[in-house]
Formats: C-alpha cells, structure tokens, sequence
C-alpha cells in the first residue's frame, strides 16, 4: 500500500480548493450550453460506450507507467472541465478518483431510474483521491469497468424518468443525463492521465 503524499506544499497552496470549482465562465458555459448540447447529442448506449472506451484507454495508459512513476505526482496545465484543486496528481490518484465516481454512478443511476430518491448531498471535495491507494489500483479499476455496464443494463428502468438529483456544477439531472456526465467524466480524466505521462 502507498500514501499518496503531498510532493510539494507550495503548489498544494496555489492550487484552488478542494471543491471550488471551474472558473466562473467555463462553469456557465458548461452549465448552460455545453453538457446540454453534449446530452442532446449522446445516447444512453452511446454514453455508456464512451465510458467503456474511455476506460480501457485509461487502463493502457495506466499500464504503460513503470510502478514507482504510478504515484508520482505531476502538476499539469489547466484541462477544460477539470478543477484547479485537481491539477496535481498522480496516475494512481486519478484512478481513484475514477472509481469512488464510477461507484456512486453505478449505484445511483439505477436509483434515479427506479423512481427513488437519493439520500446525499453531492459535494466534490468528497470525491477526492486524497487517501491511501493500494498497489493493485489498476487491476482493481479494471475489475470495476468491467462490471459497470453490466450493472446498470440488468437494473436499470427509466432513464428519461423526470427523477432527478441535483449535481454541483450541471445543476438537476435525471438518470440518463448522470450516464451523459460519467462518459464526459471519463474523458476529462483520460487526458488528465496523458498529461501526467507527458509530465513524468
């Protein structure tokens, strides 16, 4: 098991706070043109696609890093649709991040297409990778994906069903929208990924 460590102090403390955000403009323009566009223009089977694909980038990616750099952490420039706080991590950190994210999708989509409500507020900064990784974290994360599709297609019901749960930056989302949001997710993370091969 590693820790993943704080390298440097100095680029903790210039970075935004956990939860803090994208910036005002990107935020709205997110908020109010782009997810809406991007959800009118991918499918459910299509969001769950991109997901997968993503993923098993993700997992070549991570694969191609030699085990030590897997947690070296690396400051990379500023991504769209990723938060400053997010901006120093490591491989190993990003896969984390991907499966407490991943996780709570898998749980709660099926949820918000049943009809049910969802008992929790959804705060970013809970969302962070700021813990102790196991060495497996791949394998672990390979584990995962291939079961996330699975789950949702044998207990998903409605995914257009007007139940919705409230997201931080994208505002009230029905099941399908959260599918819409984990591909794009995905995505973001993926070329977070490559910045920090880029950068080790």
């Amino acid at each position: 098991m590693q820790k993943s460590t704080i390298d440097s102090q100095e680029i903790i403390e210039g970075l935004g706070k956990a939860g803090g955000g994208l910036s005002k403009g990107r935020g709205l323009f997110l908020k109010y043109l782009g997810f809406p566009l991007l959800n009118s223009l991918i499918s459910w089977k299509r969001a769950l696609d991109i997901f997968e694909r993503e993923g098993e980038k993700i997992i070549n990616l991570s694969k191609s890093v030699d085990d030590k750099k897997l947690f070296e952490r690396v400051l990379v420039p500023k991504l769209f649709g990723l938060e400053d706080n997010s901006r120093y991590y490591s491989v190993a950190m990003v896969l984390e991040h991907l499966l407490i994210v991943g996780s709570a999708l898998q749980q709660r989509i099926p949820l918000l297409s049943q009809g049910k409500s969802l008992d929790v507020e959804i705060k970013i900064e809970k969302y962070k990778p700021y813990v102790e990784i196991e060495n497996d974290i791949i394998e672990v994360y390979e584990t995962f994906l291939k079961g996330f599709r699975k789950t949702l297609e044998e207990n998903v019901e409605d995914i257009h069903l007007d139940n919705r749960h409230e997201h931080p930056w994208f505002g009230k989302l029905k099941a399908k929208e959260w599918a819409v949001m984990g591909a794009i997710h995905q995505i973001v993370h993926r070329r977070q990924i490559e910045a920090i091969i880029k950068g080790l």
